[in-house]
């Protein structure tokens, strides 16, 4: 099964959570130290891969079928954001979602790579 990496609502306590189906993390992980992190609109995060220089971001690997994916978490997904692969703290890459490259509507973006937490920037 695929992993996914979710670093958002969709996290264990988010209110997007069910978009996974149920799955339990199969770890509670960082990135590599290669991504900023930025808060879309102040309304959902994402990760942009800059490699030198980046941080490690928080978050959370699931195993998810590739009917749940496709047909559930997906298309909840804002259309700022587009699926990629990431580097995890321990070298071995993930999907995930990442900051669109080419999407000329992106609402403000703010850096919260300091943070490296959606969590800690929303009880901030």
């Amino acid at each position: 099964m695929p992993r996914m990496f979710l670093n958002g609502t969709a996290m264990s306590g988010g209110a997007d959570h069910h978009l996974v189906g149920g799955a339990e993390p199969v770890a509670r992980t960082t990135t590599a130290p290669r991504y900023r992190f930025h808060a879309v609109g102040g309304r959902y995060p994402a990760l942009e891969d800059v490699g030198a220089g980046g941080a490690a971001v928080v978050g959370e690997v699931y195993e998810l079928s590739y009917e749940q994916l496709r047909e559930v978490l997906l298309p909840g997904e804002p259309e700022g954001l587009e699926l990629g692969v990431i580097e995890l703290a321990d070298g071995t890459g993930a999907l995930a979602m990442v900051l669109r490259r080419t999407y000329p509507a992106h609402p403000e973006l703010t850096d919260i790579s300091a943070l490296a937490s959606w969590r800690a920037y929303q009880e901030g």
